[in-house]
């Protein structure tokens, strides 16, 4: 019996093994990662070659509430967004006042998911000078308008487009107000800040000389007892002051009116007793002028330069600068 020659049984054994994988292999490029479409078709074999199941069909839910949690896709706000990242005008989406305080609360979360955020801020707006808001929404809204009004830029970033406005005090002949010129101004300049530059406020301290009093005249003298003891003296009344926001026009300015508030010597407190009183003179004179919902009364314990900022749309700054038109600055 002759013997295969080594050579050739190395030939075959190796044309075994190469042809096998030269056919299964031949097709593929192993220089080059899959394509999306083969990595699908990877995929589809892959996950048909496993046992099928029957898929759990879940009970139907009883309420359009619970199929609105169940689906992952959530249903569009009741009010048109628009383009989430184009402009909005500062009465944007005023006109659906009627859908209510919800509807716009929808409506920004939608926005502010979209990354709109100067859009967002105008929904939260809305809720809280169109609407009817209750303790709850108002609380969402004022959360909302602080969380978003730094991430958007002033109306007016040029002071002389805002419209000038005067905050003014009238204190009492002899009444010590120390520090009074350079709170004020403080204050002025809080109130512009606050109303995203649509407004400009300039602080005047108005001290009226008062006229002397005629001498009345005189009684005769009270015999005096001397067992009945001297009256005490009546204690000092506090010192208060006038406050007032206008537009100055000459003899033609117009005016909020004028509210006592008190004149503290504290700066601290000062400070805070003017910017509360001008949040009541920008409150009611939005309630007094215009349609819009008056921003709610300061509490005792609330912080009136916060209020200013969050409670008070700009909207309503807007619309509080306009009820003063009709009077040409000099």
């Amino acid at each position: 019996m002759k013997r295969v020659p080594i050579p050739l049984v190395i030939l075959l054994a190796a044309g075994a093994i190469a042809l096998p994988w030269w056919l299964g292999t031949r097709d593929m490029n192993f220089l080059q990662p899959p394509g999306d479409f083969e990595l699908a078709r990877i995929r589809s074999d892959v996950v048909s070659s496993f046992p099928k199941r029957v898929p759990e069909v879940p009970a139907p839910a009883d309420s359009e509430q619970n199929r609105a949690f169940q689906s992952p896709i959530k249903p569009p706000p009741v009010i048109d967004p628009g383009n989430a990242h184009a402009p909005a005008e500062l009465d944007a989406y005023r006109e659906h006042a009627k859908v209510g305080a919800a509807g716009f609360i929808e409506l920004a979360a939608h926005l502010e998911e979209q990354s709109g955020n100067a859009r967002a801020l105008v929904a939260w707006e809305r809720v809280l000078d169109v609407c009817q808001p209750d303790p709850s929404q108002r609380a969402a809204a004022i959360a909302g308008v602080r969380r978003l009004q730094p991430l958007v830029a002033p109306w007016h970033v040029d002071p002389r487009e805002a419209t000038l406005l005067v905050l003014e005090t009238v204190v009492p002949e002899g009444a010590a107000a120390g520090a009074l010129e350079g709170v004020l101004a403080d204050c002025a300049n809080v109130l512009g800040k606050h109303s995203a530059g649509l407004l400009r406020f300039e602080s005047r301290v108005d001290r009226p000389v008062a006229k002397p009093a005629p001498r009345p005249p005189k009684k005769p003298k009270k015999p005096v007892n001397p067992e009945e003891p001297p009256a005490p003296p009546a204690p000092p009344a506090p010192a208060t002051m006038s406050l007032q926001i206008l537009r100055d026009g000459g003899d033609a300015s117009v005016s909020t009116g004028l509210i006592e508030i008190p004149l503290a010597d504290d700066p601290d407190q000062l400070r805070r007793e003017i910017l509360a009183g001008a949040y009541k003179l920008v409150a009611s004179q939005l309630a007094a002028a215009t349609d819009f919902t008056p921003p709610e009364p300061l509490a005792p314990a609330d912080d009136a330069a916060a209020a200013l900022q969050t409670r008070i749309t700009r909207l309503c700054w807007s619309e509080f600068g306009k009820s003063f038109h009709g009077v040409d600055p000099p």
